[in-house]
């Protein structure tokens, strides 16, 4: 469903991109959509205003800086202020915290494809669609209405953005598969494809993102919840997206992985089965739930989701996981009361 505060958001965009500087930027580590939904948001601006710059300081992941390299592409990273900031990709206050406050007119434009968080409240324009399958699907569409081409090397880095995003097109639409039609007119998608590869392959043999799993496992808490699903919960220092997806491709169907690294808020990532959601759990609405039991705040997709905590918020494992499975356990019983499915 798509959520506006503009009657015609390309044209209120358009109007306010067209003066002053403008910083584009994302969430921190921001993955392959971030990246590739934000370049051509900077390629968008170009074509109305020559003083657009991308603000990577919350950092870059590594997938992302992998497809970078091999694409060639450069970015045209800010080196001052600005005066307006779009942010891209990210719903929540905690993910953008080093640059949200830097607008000095505090003019701040959000477009995601999360579920809505904090951020679009500071917002003065936004446009957020939760069905879509990433960002970059979004702003590919904003290229096309605008009749802007794409040239190859950004039109092969949003073709990976959308595959990542989507889960390898598992969460597609009809407005995906309109999109990377778009993007194969100007991009290589054998190309892409073969990056994408890479990038997987690099993951799977890289020795620290292993010893991470593996890490994650043997620190596992598992438990029952809604009769016949299994919980999960462990903790590890870095790669806590890749190590619940590990826990989840290892049999389990609710995951929460906390990253706890001292320099860092504590985080949380969710991740839910196919047999979870077909149970009506929904990940979004979990760590919206965490965020606000716990200090902090959360969101994401129906599948995948997370909390990011404050600094000071300390979490005690144990307790954390049984206050997980009756949480869990509650929704299931509040689900099955909902379709009329209650055992008696």
């Amino acid at each position: 469903m798509i959520k506006t505060n503009s009657q015609n958001f390309l044209l209120d965009f358009i109007q306010e991109i067209s003066n002053d500087k403008i910083g584009i930027s994302f969430h921190s580590n921001a993955d392959l959509d971030a990246i590739a939904s934000s370049l051509i948001t900077y390629q968008i601006c170009k074509k109305y205003n020559s003083n657009c710059c991308i603000d990577i300081k919350p950092g870059i992941a590594k997938e992302s800086k992998l497809a970078l390299k091999e694409l060639n592409i450069d970015i045209n990273e800010c080196n001052s202020d600005y005066d307006k900031l779009i942010i891209l990709d990210a719903a929540g206050l905690e993910q953008v915290l080093d640059i949200v406050s830097k607008p000095k007119k505090g003019i701040l434009i959000l477009i995601d494809h999360h579920s809505e968080g904090q951020l679009y409240k500071n917002s003065k324009l936004h446009y957020i669609d939760d069905e879509a399958s990433s960002t970059t699907e979004l702003v590919v569409t904003f290229s096309k209405e605008l009749n802007l081409p794409l040239d190859e090397k950004i039109s092969n880095l949003a073709i990976l953005g959308i595959i990542f995003d989507s889960n390898k097109l598992e969460r597609a639409r009809k407005n995906t598969f309109e999109s990377l039609a778009f993007l194969t007119e100007h991009g290589n998608y054998k190309k892409s494809i073969f990056i994408y590869h890479n990038i997987i392959k690099y993951f799977e043999e890289d020795l620290s993102i292993r010893i991470a799993k593996l890490k994650g496992l043997s620190r596992l808490l598992i438990g029952k919840v809604c009769k016949d699903l299994i919980i999960a919960l462990t903790e590890i220092g870095s790669y806590e997206s890749l190590v619940s997806n590990s826990v989840i491709q290892s049999g389990a169907d609710v995951v929460f992985v906390i990253k706890n690294k001292e320099s860092e808020n504590n985080r949380i990532s969710i991740r839910l089965s196919d047999r979870a959601l077909l149970k009506g759990l929904d990940a979004s609405y979990i760590a919206k739930l965490l965020g606000e039991k716990f200090h902090g705040e959360g969101g994401g997709h129906k599948g995948a989701s997370i909390v990011s905590l404050q600094e000071s918020e300390n979490i005690e494992k144990e307790k954390f996981f049984s206050y997980l499975v009756n949480l869990i356990n509650s929704m299931c019983n509040k689900s099955e009361i909902k379709n009329g499915n209650k055992e008696i």
